[in-house]
C-alpha cells in the first residue's frame, strides 16, 4: 500500500467505490475496497452507507449483498447508466488517477475477453468519432469531456443491457438538438456490425450530449430551446405579478433561470435527485418566497408535464430570492425579537414576520430586560416585541406585535423590512 493512497477524501473514496461496482468482474469485496483506498475495513463500512444513501437519493438504486463480504449495485439500467456518467465526471474531476489506472484499464481488457471489434474501441478512433460527434453538435468539447467520452463509450459497448425509456421519455428526446449526433454515432456501431437497440441507444446518447451541455440562452437557438425561453419569460412575469414586485435586470435573471431549469427538466423527466439538506431551512426561514415561487411556478410544470420536488422548488425560490435582494440592493435585514416567557407566542410572532415579505430575514433574539438595560445591538433595523415594554434611550424602530398582528401593523412592519 502506497503512503499516498491513506490519503484519499472522503468524496474520493466513495467515487472509488461507485466505479469499482461498475466493472464487469466478480462481487466486489470490503476487504479489496479497503486496500485500495488505504483504509480500514470500519472506514470502508461508513463509505458504503453514505454511498447507498447517495444513490437511493439521486439515482433511485440500491446496494445488493449476494454474500456477507460482496456487494453489488442494483437498479434499472437507465438509473445505473446515469449515476456512472455523474460518477465518472466526478472521478475524472477528483480522482482522475484512479480512473486511468483501475478503471478504464478493466474496460479495454474485458471489451479484448469478449472480443469486440478492436477499432469500436481504439482511443484513437474513439476521439476521432468523439470530434466528429462535436463538429455535428457544433459544440467544442473539453479535455476532459473527451476523456469521459472516451472511457464512457468503452464501457457501453461492453454493455449487455440496454436503457429502457417511457413514451414521455422518449418523446422528450425526439426534440432535442443532439438527437442528430447520437444518430450518427450509433449508426458508425451499426457499420462496425456491433448489435445496437438503435431506438434505445439513440435516446440515451442524446441524454448523455444533453448533459455534456451547460445550457445557455445566448447561444441556444434550436425551437425547443426557443420555447423554453418563451415559458420562462412567462414564469418571470408571472412572479412579477404574484409578489408585486418587478425585476429591472430581466435578462439576466432570464440567462440565470434558462440555464437552471432546462438542467431542473432533465432531472425531472429522468428521476434524477438532487441535495435536498437545505429544503427544511427553506421551508422554515423563506416561507412566503418559497410559497409564491411553488404558484408561480405550476403552470411551467404543467407546460411541461413534469412535477416538481420540494426541493426544486426550493432552488428556484433562492434564484428568485437572490434577484430580489439584488434588485433592491439590500443585505439581508437584521430584525430583533424580543423574548420574556412566553416561547409559543416568540415562534408564532416569528413565523408570521417571515410570512409577512419575499425578502429573506435574519432574526435574533434578545430577552426584553437585556433590551432594556443595553439596547439592540448596531447592526439591528427593526426590534419586535410581544411584550408591552419601555423603550431604551436609543433603539432603532420598535413594534410592539400582539396576536394577531393587525394590517396596520403588517403594513408598517413591511415598509420597514423593504425599505
Amino acid at each position: 500500500m502506497s503512503a499516498a493512497s491513506s490519503l484519499f477524501t472522503s468524496s474520493q473514496r466513495r467515487c472509488h467505490l461507485l466505479l469499482l461496482l461498475y466493472l464487469p468482474t466478480s462481487s466486489l469485496r470490503i476487504e479489496r475496497l479497503a486496500e485500495l483506498n488505504g483504509v480500514t475495513v470500519e472506514t470502508v463500512k461508513q463509505d458504503i452507507a453514505e454511498v447507498e444513501e447517495e444513490i437511493r437519493r439521486y439515482h433511485q438504486l440500491d446496494l445488493h449483498w449476494p454474500t456477507a463480504e460482496s456487494i453489488e449495485l442494483r437498479g434499472a439500467e437507465l438509473n445505473r447508466r446515469l449515476c456512472l456518467l455523474h460518477t465518472l465526471r466526478r472521478g475524472l474531476r477528483v480522482s482522475p488517477d484512479f480512473v486511468q489506472q483501475h478503471f478504464a484499464p478493466v474496460l479495454r481488457q474485458t471489451l479484448g475477453e469478449k472480443r469486440v471489434d478492436k477499432a469500436l474501441y481504439d482511443e484513437k478512433n474513439l476521439q476521432a468519432l468523439i470530434m466528429h460527434c462535436a463538429h455535428r453538435l457544433q459544440r467544442t468539447f473539453a479535455p476532459r469531456d473527451c476523456l469521459f467520452l472516451q472511457i464512457y463509450m468503452q464501457f457501453i459497448l461492453g454493455q449487455a443491457t440496454a436503457s429502457e425509456f417511457n413514451a414521455t421519455q422518449l418523446q422528450w428526446l425526439a426534440d432535442k438538438p443532439e438527437r442528430e449526433a447520437a444518430s450518427e454515432l450509433i449508426g458508425y456501431w451499426q457499420k462496425r456490425c456491433y448489435p445496437v437497440p438503435v431506438e434505445t441507444e439513440v435516446a440515451f446518447w442524446t441524454l448523455l450530449f444533453c448533459h455534456l451541455h451547460t445550457p445557455a440562452l445566448q447561444h441556444d437557438s434550436h425551437p425547443s430551446q426557443q420555447k423554453l425561453q418563451r415559458s420562462i419569460d412567462a414564469l418571470i412575469a408571472r412572479f412579477e405579478q404574484q409578489a408585486g414586485t418587478p425585476f429591472r435586470d430581466r435578462t439576466g435573471l432570464g440567462n440565470q433561470l434558462y440555464c437552471h431549469m432546462a438542467q431542473a427538466l432533465e432531472r425531472c423527466h429522468f428521476d434524477v435527485g438532487i441535495d435536498n439538506t437545505l429544503t427544511e431551512e427553506i421551508t422554515r426561514l423563506y416561507p412566503r418566497l418559497l410559497r409564491t415561487t411553488a404558484v408561480v411556478l405550476q403552470p411551467f410544470a404543467d407546460e411541461y408535464c413534469v412535477r416538481l420536488s420540494e426541493e426544486e422548488v426550493g432552488l428556484i425560490a433562492v434564484i428568485f430570492g437572490a434577484w430580489l435582494m439584488q434588485e433592491n440592493t439590500l443585505q439581508e435585514k437584521q430584525v430583533l425579537l424580543l423574548t420574556d416567557d412566553d416561547r409559543l407566542l416568540e415562534q408564532e410572532i416569528e413565523q408570521q414576520l417571515r410570512e409577512m415579505t419575499l425578502l429573506p430575514l435574519n432574526i435574533s433574539y434578545q430577552s426584553t430586560a437585556a433590551f432594556q438595560q443595553q439596547g439592540a445591538p448596531k447592526a439591528v433595523s427593526l426590534v419586535i416585541s410581544p411584550y408591552a415594554i419601555t423603550l431604551p434611550l436609543y433603539s432603532p424602530p420598535l413594534v410592539h406585535a400582539e396576536l394577531p398582528i393587525s394590517v396596520h401593523q403588517q403594513q408598517r412592519i413591511r415598509l420597514l423590512l423593504e425599505s
